[in-house]
This record gives C-alpha cells, sequence and structure tokens, in this order.
C-alpha cells in the first residue's frame, strides 16, 4: 500500500509537470463585407462562453486550450459588423417586446475543437480546427438556417514554445472561421430566402 501511494504521488507530479496552459491571445480584425438587412439578437449559451479543450497526449501530458474568453469577444465585434443592429439576448426565445424590435436571434456555437503537434503529424508545425455552428431562428423561435464552417490555423514549431505555437495556430483558425462566416453567411440560401420573405411583409 505505501509503495502504492508512493507511486500515484510520482505519477500525479509528472501529470502536473507535464501540463501545457495554452494563451490564445490576438485580435480579429473587423470584415469589410455588406451587412445583412436585418437586426438580430444573439444568444452566447453558458457552454460557448466558457468552452475549454482539454486532452491527454501520450508523452506530451494535457493540454489545457481555452476558447470560451477568446471566442466571445471574437463573436461581438463580428456579429455587430455584419449586422444592422445586434443586442445580445439571455434566451433564445424572445419576449414580446423583443419580438417587436428584432428580426430573429443568432446562436453561434463550438461544436468541435482539434489539434495536432508536431510530435502526432511528423511536421514541422502546430495545427488547429475549430468547427463553429451557427443558428439563426426568427422572432417565434423557429429556426431559419443552420451555417456549418471549419476555421483552420497553424504555426511553425520551432520558432516559439510548444504553449505559444498552439496559441497562434488556433487564434488563426479562429480568424479563418471569421472569415469563412463573414463571407458566407449572408449567402446561406435559407437566410437570403427568408430576408426575401421578409421584404415582401407589410411594414
Amino acid at each position: 500500500m505505501k509503495w502504492t501511494a508512493v507511486s500515484l504521488v510520482v505519477l500525479l507530479g509528472l501529470l502536473t509537470a507535464c501540463t501545457t496552459n495554452v494563451v490564445v491571445e490576438g485580435s480579429v480584425p473587423t470584415p469589410l463585407v455588406a451587412r445583412i438587412p436585418a437586426n438580430v439578437g444573439i444568444y452566447y449559451e453558458e457552454g460557448f462562453k466558457t468552452f475549454m479543450h482539454s486532452e491527454v497526449l501520450k508523452e506530451e501530458g494535457t493540454w489545457n486550450i481555452p476558447l470560451g474568453e477568446k471566442n466571445l469577444s471574437f463573436f461581438r465585434n463580428l456579429m455587430t459588423a455584419l449586422f444592422d443592429s445586434v443586442v445580445e439576448v439571455e434566451s433564445p426565445e424572445l419576449t414580446d417586446v423583443q419580438k417587436a424590435n428584432l428580426d430573429g436571434v443568432i446562436i453561434p456555437k463550438i461544436e468541435k475543437y482539434g489539434f495536432l503537434t508536431p510530435n502526432i503529424s511528423g511536421l514541422k508545425f502546430y495545427s488547429a480546427s475549430i468547427h463553429y455552428r451557427i443558428t439563426l431562428m426568427d422572432s417565434d423561435n423557429h429556426k431559419v438556417a443552420e451555417y456549418v464552417v471549419v476555421g483552420y490555423g497553424k504555426s511553425e514549431g520551432g520558432t516559439f514554445s510548444s504553449g505559444q505555437a498552439l496559441g497562434d495556430a488556433t487564434m488563426l483558425a479562429i480568424r479563418d472561421g471569421g472569415t469563412r462566416i463573414a463571407v458566407g453567411l449572408g449567402e446561406h440560401p435559407a437566410i437570403v430566402s427568408w430576408l426575401a420573405q421578409r421584404e415582401g411583409e407589410p411594414k
């Protein structure tokens, strides 16, 4: 029993020593695109705002990558640039007062995050990918459209520390995802149809 206890202490010490806490830093430029002619609410689920990816890799230990704070900041900037007006709401189900002023609700979600290190890929860089799902609900809480995009990023492994390299790759993945959303969201067929239908409704 004593040997087992000592072994556990040593093992826990090794795991702690092999933990990499990645810091995701950087800014996302405001996209220069035509605004989508709609007034929308944005609903950020708690899981989106606090999203944390933790993964244990053989011979590399534990990696912790916090994505919630940076993505929240990113989406606030992105959505403000994409729509005529934006307001954060506490629920996707709008109140009567909100329905009078909003055309719908956008719900962003991080579906999945993944990364590769040089030890896994055999390449000289760190890579990251982020899967986003953007859901548009109308003011009566009916689903209008879902738009799924994947952002990719990579960073050279020899220039920075492993944590910084993966942080840079992750930031590039966020930027890439933002570009894809900015370019494609307003061209989504279901959203184009929804906008056309709204234009035909009596004022």
